[in-house]
């Protein structure tokens, strides 16, 4: 046993130092480097860790996944469904055109997603599993949402009676407000929440995507500035040209959970063409009317979100929603079940239905003309081109079995052929299946 650590003992009425733990962390430190790290080091465990950190880090391009059919079309490419090779796990390539992205001077969104994406792992936000280019296109693969978008589910899955029933629309707003909760913790501004962007997965949880308009604050930093968003979820300061926080962010969920109730924005009238400039005078100067779809919790929640002073709104205090999710609209949410993800969705997709657009309704692109990639347009897809995130390949290793194939240990005593420096260099055929690699055969573009 390691012998206790000791402090010096201080003298009575003695000042305590600015750090008064700064000695027992260096011990600390040095008791684990010597105890704990350093036979860590020199097991064969950490040789496994650290071939998987090596296979973690392989680079990837479009050979590693078969693309399917087209999901929907962004502002500067498609997205489709993709199957990792080596895995079988599905995802959604999210393909953004460099030369669409260059005339529209788009990079800079694509790298702050990307960025911001690589960043979180919540379960209430899609994850992004890595990012790569080819020829002409960025891409980034992320979490595949089979169910679609709010938005459909609103309108378009019973045209008869669009909107929803308070509790589902309870149940999507607590998992929704999880998300930005996430987001505001790691000081992101999301900016562009609405229906279109809320996505449901195959079970029927949701999960915020789309995050090109997000903004990140700066340490030392409170506020941002500038004209983002989609017209009719803007919130007034934002609108008024004015510094703002995430606040902006809980007005916009008023708008949702409004427009999740009614069937249409709180500031347009069901099937009216109004412009831009008359709903910013509407957002800024009318007070929002209720029909009775609304309850009274439902009702007071989006008046609390919808408020037109930042600091009356309902919303992120003290770096968490905890005076939200007290609210009297989320009576019926268990906060902790429903992080864990064990609480049933009011709704599952039925797997046989595309909650989508018909192939035939998503217009092709047309060719992008009079523009060319030069060296710094490569070195901004360089830096994009980041490959695999951590976590995600980690959980889609552990999923989808090739972990537990792979992590395969000698009798007790031995090592296994892959660990043992005395073997052969290279084990069985490196072909494409997993009973005959080990971490060592899988850099010949079978993973990542």
């Amino acid at each position: 046993m390691p012998p206790p650590i000791t402090l010096p003992a201080r003298p009575s009425g003695a000042a305590v130092p600015g750090d008064a733990f700064a000695q027992a962390r260096r011990e600390l430190l040095a008791h684990l480097e010597a105890a704990a790290w350093a036979p860590y080091r020199a097991s064969p465990e950490f040789s496994r860790f650290v071939q998987f950190k090596w296979l973690e880090s392989q680079a990837v391009n479009a050979d590693a996944f078969v693309e399917f059919r087209v999901l929907g079309k962004g502002g500067f490419g498609e997205v489709c469904a993709c199957q990792r090779r080596a895995t079988g796990k599905m995802y959604a390539n999210k393909r953004l055109n460099k030369k669409r992205l260059k005339k529209r001077k788009g990079y800079e969104a694509a790298l702050v997603e990307k960025r911001i994406l690589a960043r979180v792992h919540s379960r209430f936000i899609v994850s992004l599993a890595c990012a790569f280019q080819t020829k002409t296109d960025l891409c980034l693969v992320m979490t595949i949402m089979n169910g679609g978008d709010l938005r459909y589910h609103i309108y378009n899955v019973d045209e008869e009676n669009p909107g929803f029933a308070e509790p589902r629309a309870v149940f999507y707003t607590a998992q929704i407000l999880l998300g930005l909760e996430h987001l505001h913790q790691h000081r992101i501004v999301y900016r562009d929440l609405k229906p279109e962007n809320v996505l449901l997965d195959d079970a029927g949880h949701v999960r915020l995507s789309d995050m090109g308009l997000a903004v990140e604050l700066k340490e030392g930093e409170s506020k941002t500035r500038g004209y983002a968003g989609t017209p009719g979820f803007m919130a007034p300061e934002l609108l008024k040209n004015e510094d703002y926080d995430w606040s902006v962010d809980y007005f916009t969920l008023g708008v949702t959970v409004y427009e999740m109730l009614e069937a249409k924005g709180p500031f347009r009238r069901r099937g009216e063409k109004v412009e831009n400039k008359e709903v910013t005078r509407r957002i800024l100067n009318d007070p929002v009317t209720y029909s009775d779809k609304f309850s009274a919790a439902a009702r007071e929640a989006c008046e609390g979100l919808l408020a037109k002073d930042p600091q009356a709104r309902l919303g992120f205090r003290d770096n968490d929603c905890a005076q939200l999710k007290a609210h009297p609209f989320f009576s019926p949410i268990n906060w902790g079940r429903l992080e864990a993800g064990l609480v049933p969705p009011p709704f599952v997709p039925d797997p046989r239905r595309v909650y989508a657009k018909d192939l035939g309704d998503v217009g092709a692109f047309s060719t992008v003309k009079g523009v060319e990639l030069d060296a710094g347009d490569a070195a901004l897809c360089d830096t994009f081109a980041s490959g695999t995130v951590p976590i995600p390949w980690q959980e889609e290793l552990i999923e989808t079995g090739v972990f537990e194939e792979l992590n395969v240990w000698g009798a007790p005593g031995t090592l296994p052929p892959d660990l043992d420096p005395r073997g052969p260099p290279n084990l069985g055929r490196g072909d494409s299946t997993c009973s005959e690699r080990g971490p060592r055969n899988l850099g010949r573009g079978v993973l990542p």
